[in-house]
């Protein structure tokens, strides 16, 4: 959308919950974004958060996309984490069990 422009998103994700801490319109230029990005991400670092750069056309709309997008990401991963543990679980059933025997 013509109307949109970048934001950095400074928070803190943890799953689907998301904190945010602060939302910046972010520099058009390219390496003026990158070098901003660096200092933020860094920053975020420092206190345990992150940095997300978001496309919207205002900064309540990018919180909001944001938002939105931690609470799919936090779907997918528990998916993820869920078929993983199952495929476990599944494997296990059907592991041989081998005796030993000391002597």
């Amino acid at each position: 959308m013509p109307d949109e422009r970048p934001f950095f998103v400074i928070g803190q994700w943890s799953g689907p919950d998301l904190t945010v801490w602060q939302i910046q319109q972010a520099p058009d230029d390219p390496d003026e974004l990158d070098d901003e990005y660096e200092q933020h991400r860094c920053d975020a670092y420092d206190a345990d958060g992150g940095v997300e750069i978001v496309c919207a056309a205002s900064a309540g709309e990018a919180e909001a996309t944001a938002r939105r997008e931690a609470i799919e990401t936090g779907k997918r991963t528990g998916q993820d984490l869920k078929r993983r543990r199952e495929r476990r679980a599944a494997a296990s059933r059907h592991r041989r069990k081998v005796a030993h025997h000391y002597t």
